[in-house]
Order: C-alpha cells, then structure tokens, then sequence
C-alpha cells in the first residue's frame, strides 16, 4: 500500500520562491545590469525578459533531471 503523505507548506513555499526568482529574478537582475551597459536596445527588453527567464528555467530543469 502506498503511504499517503501530506503537503507539506515549507517545501512549497521554498520551490515557488525558486521557480519565481528563476523565472522573474534572474531576468529583472540581468536587466538591470543591461541599463548600465546597455546589452540590450531598450526596444527589446518586453521580449528578451521572457525568453531569459525560460532559459533559466529550462536550466535548472535540465540540472535537477539529469
């Protein structure tokens, strides 16, 4: 039989406080940084936020599977 275990609010709280600062954080620091050195034209930051912030994602999946 399997055991039933109950949700646990630390662990879910942790892992959503990591998905968002993956998903959101990293993005908004590289930004950031952009405004000072400019990497990026201002013309593309609405689209460029979003794809930084999948390839964070994509990398930590990719580390915790692998």
């Amino acid at each position: 039989m399997a055991k039933k275990t109950s949700y646990s609010f630390k662990t879910g709280a942790w892992k959503s406080a990591k998905n968002l600062f993956l998903t959101v954080g990293i993005p908004a620091l590289i930004l950031l940084a952009d405004n000072w050195t400019q990497w990026i034209p201002d013309e593309y930051n609405a689209v460029a936020a979003p794809l930084m912030g999948l390839a964070a994602y994509f990398i930590k999946n990719y580390a915790e599977n692998k």
